[in-house]
Parts: C-alpha cells; sequence; structure tokens
C-alpha cells in the first residue's frame, strides 16, 4: 500500500491530516518570539496587550487616534509636550476564531503549492498555536457550498475536529468552471453573530470577490474583534510572465493570452494593484494587521512574516 507521504499532489494541491498536525511544531517556533513578561502558570490564561482599562500596566506609548482617552498617560504627556497613552497587559483565555476560505479560487497555484494548501497549513499552525497559548479555538470554513462554523473552545480535540475538516474539504476540488454559492458578505455577517468581544480572528484567503457589502460586514467585524487579514497569493496573480503564448480555460472556454503585447502586460499589472490597494485599505479601515503570503514562500518566511505581525 502507498504511504501517505507518497501520494501524489499530497502537501502540493491538498493537504492531508498528518501534515497539519505537523504545524504543531511549527507552532512552537511561532511562540519563540520575543517573550514579553513571565506567563501566568495558571492554565488557561494567557497574556494580551490591549488598550484600556487592564490589570497590569504594561508601557507608555504616542496617542494613535482612535485610543480611549481614558487611558492617556497625563505625567509623560506633561513632560515629553505630546500625547501619550497607556498599554495595560490582560490575563484572560482568549477565543480565537478562523475564517478558513476553500472557494473556487484558492485551489489554484504556478509555484510552491496551492494557495488552499498554504491556507490548510497556516490555520492549523495558528490553532496549535492558540491551543498552546490556552485560548479557546473556533474556525469558520468556506467551501464552494457551503460554510461550517466550529463554535470556540479550549481542547484538543476541537483542534484535531478542525484540522480533520481541512484536510477533508482542501481534498474537495470544485470542478473549473463551478462558481462558489457562498459569498463574503454572507459569512462574515454570519461570523459576526458568533464573536463574543475581546475575540481575536484572522481570515485566511486570496479575498477574491470583495465587494461593498462585504467590506461593510468586516467593518462590524472589526469593532468587536482584534482582526488579522492573512493575503494569499501566487506570483502570477501579481505579475504575467515575459514573451510567453499562455494557453488559459475556465472549464468551458480556451484561449490564448499573449503576454509579449506590452498592453497587457499594463492591464494586468493596474488590474494586480487594484486589487492589492483596496485589501491594504481594507485593513487600515478595519484597524487590522495586514499578512501578505506567497504560494512559493519556504516555511522560514511564513514564520518570519507571521512573527512581524505579532500573531
Amino acid at each position: 500500500m502507498m504511504e501517505k507521504q507518497t501520494i501524489l499532489g499530497a502537501g502540493l494541491v491538498f493537504s492531508t491530516l498528518d501534515q497539519l498536525l505537523s504545524q504543531q511544531q511549527a507552532a512552537r517556533l511561532l511562540m519563540q518570539k520575543k517573550p514579553y513578561r513571565k506567563a501566568s502558570q495558571q492554565t488557561g490564561s494567557h497574556q494580551v496587550r490591549q488598550l484600556g482599562r487592564g490589570m497590569e500596566f504594561a508601557e507608555s506609548r504616542l496617542y494613535s487616534p482612535g485610543d480611549d482617552i481614558r487611558s492617556m498617560d497625563w505625567k509623560v504627556t506633561a513632560r515629553t509636550g505630546q500625547a501619550y497613552t497607556k498599554l495595560f497587559e490582560e490575563e484572560r483565555e482568549r477565543p480565537v476564531l478562523l475564517w478558513c476560505d476553500l472557494r473556487p479560487t484558492m485551489f489554484f497555484a504556478t509555484q510552491g503549492q496551492f494557495k488552499s494548501v498554504v491556507m490548510s497549513e497556516l490555520s492549523a499552525l495558528l490553532a496549535w498555536k492558540s491551543w498552546l497559548n490556552g485560548d479557546r479555538i473556533g474556525a469558520q470554513i468556506v467551501t464552494t457550498e457551503h460554510s461550517q462554523a466550529l463554535r470556540p473552545a479550549r481542547s484538543k480535540s476541537k483542534v484535531l475536529q478542525l484540522l480533520q475538516t481541512l484536510a477533508h474539504d482542501s481534498q474537495q476540488r470544485p470542478e473549473l468552471n463551478q462558481s462558489s454559492a457562498v459569498n463574503l458578505a454572507d459569512t462574515w455577517k454570519r461570523l459576526r453573530r458568533v464573536l463574543t468581544p475581546g475575540s481575536q480572528v484572522v481570515l485566511l484567503s486570496d479575498f477574491r470577490g470583495l465587494n461593498a457589502e462585504a467590506e461593510k460586514q468586516l467593518q462590524r467585524v472589526a469593532r468587536h474583534a482584534e482582526l488579522t487579514l492573512i493575503a494569499i497569493s501566487d506570483p502570477f496573480e501579481h505579475k504575467l510572465p515575459q514573451n510567453t503564448q499562455l494557453k488559459l480555460t475556465d472549464g468551458l472556454r480556451f484561449f490564448r493570452l499573449n503576454t509579449a503585447k506590452p498592453t497587457v502586460q499594463s492591464s494586468y499589472q493596474a488590474q494586480n494593484e487594484t486589487q492589492t490597494r483596496y485589501i491594504q485599505r481594507l485593513a487600515t479601515q478595519c484597524h487590522a494587521r495586514l499578512v501578505s503570503i506567497s504560494t512559493d514562500d519556504s516555511d522560514t518566511v511564513r514564520l518570519a512574516k507571521l512573527r512581524g505581525d505579532g500573531l
């Protein structure tokens, strides 16, 4: 019988449960970033740095628009002549919700792994990290046909349930011409309904299909949660290869694309820049962290990007 590790396409075009289970080691590496303060030994406690009335003063930093005026550090402000606000540290068990995109556009790559595989591995990594931190982990998994919700719980069985679902759904590749029956606005509206104040929400997607209604729903999510957007893309989506004839199909139609034409290159580049700016603007409006991951990023590069954005 063929071993799981040698199954054609495993880890490239679809995920396996074994590969997602192995992300626990990457989660431990991710947790080795700059220790801030010694955490409590109590099971289920987690140190969260936030503005507002916390349990323990951490530090002061320059005031930013939107900071709670009640947390102003008046002594430092008077001494420096610049507005400073206090940062507090609170120990609590935090709900972490992962929004996992397995819509048709995620089943694509020209280099490295499919976007769906990258998404599944990153979701597994963050789920393990949350469990190791003592957080309650939940998820919303969006596929071509449905949106499945896993309510937050602090248990290893919840992590395993999430990984099993991701491994299964990542192997259900949609037909080439199949479009998703769900849209971003509807799934983010459902996501908002299950949020509790103080939750951390991580969206892992290529964010194709963004529109005004989806933008509105995401802004509402951001009012109740600490939001992180992990934008997954393939190098081909940013730049076409030079001087070549591409054969393309959507499953029904076939056509050729001559990338040697300057108009083709410039139009494609402009479309990519529009999409990139749109996501950046949305992250800014939602006061969200934005992490950009490429399908050809190595595991080391992925970890470095996640560390740099405080995950």
